[in-house]
């Protein structure tokens, strides 16, 4: 498969790991405990889900999403995509979670329905990466007992003095009630919108038609694109055609699974061909992207 850009792992804003790890399988997966009087305090309901999606503790997450949002997602997905931790590599960031700080800033709302924003404070996860073997899931779970206990007294001890490296942020989020409980609504049903355009400044000679001019997708699917291309002129055209996905911060999350016009095209004279590219939107899109843009940039070469 070949990707539009880097395959280095960007990841959402809470997110600890550099690298992306599955090591949950379908059979270990448990519901946390039931609800408690906590989830009947917007705040609190918070503080728990940011906690758990910084440790990728996702099953834990997931029961603080709300119902409508499951109804698109089952567990099993939801874990597979973001990519959940196991292991003593979870115990280790579940104790990082710890230290995790979150200031309300504003509410707004109706008693069944709000918005809080909130100002967090983190554990800085670049700056621990020595002290936990790059976040190497596979060294940290393979660490003998007493060694693992030794890390997480050490990661314990710097939390109560305060020496971590933080980083800090804001973000919004909106709650639901359900019942006498309070639940993330991340809007799942919305899906991702890619819009699709064509920049021809640069090809004259060309008409291009899409076979479609927007998708709208969930994290994970896959979408093909067709593109009709006709020469007008009396000589063979080649074009490159490029592909500008923005916000650029996330372009690495939209995928190629197979493009038939990654390298320069050629078209006849007075004809049109027709060429098709596949793409994977990725599972592992951070939560609240609402839309990618792509543009097809085509660039005359003769």
């Amino acid at each position: 498969m070949r990707m539009i850009s880097s395959d280095r792992a960007k990841m959402a804003w809470l997110t600890v790991p550099i690298i992306f790890v599955s090591l949950l399988a379908a059979n270990r997966m448990t519901w946390p405990a039931e609800p408690s009087l906590s989830d009947q305090d917007p705040a609190r309901v918070l503080q728990a889900y940011v906690r758990a999606t910084y440790a990728r503790d996702f099953v834990a997450a997931y029961r603080f999403i709300s119902t409508e949002d499951r109804k698109v997602r089952d567990l099993n997905r939801y874990v597979q995509q973001r990519g959940s931790y196991g292991g003593f590599i979870l115990e280790a960031a579940r104790k990082l979670s710890e230290y995790v700080e979150i200031q309300t800033l504003k509410t707004q709302g109706s008693p069944n329905r709000v918005h809080m924003s909130i100002k967090y404070l983190v554990p800085d996860p670049q700056k621990l990466a020595p002290l936990l073997f790059n976040w190497d899931p596979y060294r940290l779970n393979a660490l003998p007992p007493a060694e693992q206990k030794r890390l997480i007294d050490s990661l314990d001890q710097r939390g109560r003095e305060g020496s971590f490296a933080m980083s800090q942020g804001e973000e919004t989020f909106e709650l639901v009630k359900e019942s006498n409980d309070w639940r993330i609504f991340l809007n799942w049903a919305a899906g991702v919108k890619i819009p699709l355009r064509l920049d021809l400044s640069k090809s004259t000679d060309l008409d291009v038609a899409l076979s479609k001019n927007e998708f709208v997708l969930q994290p994970g699917e896959v979408f093909e694109i067709v593109l009709k291309i006709k020469n007008h002129a009396k000589q063979p055209v080649t074009a490159r055609i490029g592909h500008l996905v923005e916000p650029s911060s996330i372009a690495d999350f939209l995928d190629f699974v197979q493009c038939g016009f990654l390298l320069p095209v050629t078209v006849q004279p007075e004809k049109e061909q027709e060429f098709s590219g596949t793409y994977m939107l990725r599972g592992s899109l951070p939560e609240g992207i609402r839309q990618l843009n792509l543009t097809y940039d085509f660039r005359q070469l003769q």
